[in-house]
């Protein structure tokens, strides 16, 4: 009984984290933009869509349609590659670079909120038990953004339905 409340507990803080976050770019009337993608992008400008695609687990088709947004928004810059004219670079303009720095300023207030008051004892405590929990679910070896792509496919088959 008590790991079922737990793990309740668990859903309900992302769900409030999501919220949060949702709350203040509604706030600050900010776009949705794909924050790994662009992050992938700011690391390693002139990637192609395939390196993306294959760093975020996601489809080259995925990344296409996001990159053809993105640029139409003037966040995203696509210039082809000099050596290999069949490919595309990727390049985020000014505008997406002040956008992604916002959003990562958005996501550490965040952040901060939801750690507020917790001393360094206690955090070092929870990262342990999540270290656990993560090992209990074999999640030791596995990438991280593997497991959230998957979950999204997952979710695109069910609305697919």
């Amino acid at each position: 009984m008590q790991t079922e409340k737990l793990a309740r507990r668990m859903a309900f803080v992302s769900a409030l984290r999501r919220a949060a976050l949702n709350r203040e770019r509604e706030q600050l009337g900010q776009k949705l933009i794909p924050v790994p993608l662009m992050a992938y992008v700011l690391e390693h400008p002139g990637c192609t869509q395939g390196e993306v695609a294959q760093w975020l687990y996601i489809s080259p088709a995925s990344v296409a349609t996001s990159c053809k947004r993105l640029e139409k928004e003037g966040l995203l810059e696509r210039r082809v590659d000099p050596v290999n004219r069949r490919k595309n670079q990727l390049y985020v303009t000014e505008e997406g670079r002040a956008l992604t720095y916002e959003k990562w300023a958005m996501l550490n207030r965040v952040n901060e909120r939801t750690f507020a008051g917790i001393g360094e004892g206690e955090l070092a405590i929870f990262s342990r038990v999540l270290d656990r929990m993560i090992d209990n679910l074999g999640g030791r070896d596995v990438e991280p953004n593997q497991v959230f792509a998957s979950l999204m496919e997952a979710e695109k088959r069910k609305e697919k339905k």
